[in-house]
């Protein structure tokens, strides 16, 4: 079970960003905790890459780009995807990222929230609403997971 802490005496905005970060990671934890590892190895036809790859993308997106790169203003040049290979691996890598990035969101102020970026794309934002986009694409790629495991007939659950 993923071990995620209890947010409700936190403070506005962080209650609500740790809030719906502890939701998501619980969310693509429970969907790959009921794969089995070869599972993981799935790829449907359409898609580049399996399900192993896209659960390493997820985490590594949130963690490294949006909070480290966009959040922090950290360079994104020096880190991989790292390669999962079992069912274990994957969810003590949820449970890491939850972890790590709960701890760097706590870890801005309020004024670096507030903060207005631009992003390589053009887009303007708040760091504030960098973070929603990071914690928001692992709800996409958890629907993406379990559209993959549902066409590979070993996916039977739903979200929520």
């Amino acid at each position: 079970m993923l071990n995620t802490p209890d947010v409700s005496s936190k403070e506005y905005p962080y209650r609500s960003l740790l809030q719906v970060n502890n939701d998501v990671h619980s969310q693509l934890y429970s969907v790959v905790e009921s794969f089995l590892d070869q599972n993981l190895k799935h790829m449907v036809k359409e898609y580049d890459r399996n399900i192993a790859q896209v659960i390493s993308h997820t985490l590594t997106t949130e963690r490294y780009y949006f909070i480290g790169h966009l959040a922090e203003g950290k360079s994104i040049e020096n880190y991989d995807e790292p390669t999962i290979k079992t069912i274990k691996q994957a969810l003590e890598m949820i449970q890491e990222n939850l972890d790590q990035t709960n701890s760097q969101i706590e870890n801005l102020s309020i004024e670096d929230l507030n903060t207005t970026i631009k992003t390589e794309w053009g887009q303007e934002m708040t760091k504030e609403l960098a973070l929603w986009q990071g914690i928001t694409q692992i709800m996409l790629h958890t629907g993406e997971i379990c559209l993959m495991a549902g066409i590979g007939g070993f996916y039977k659950g739903v979200l929520g």
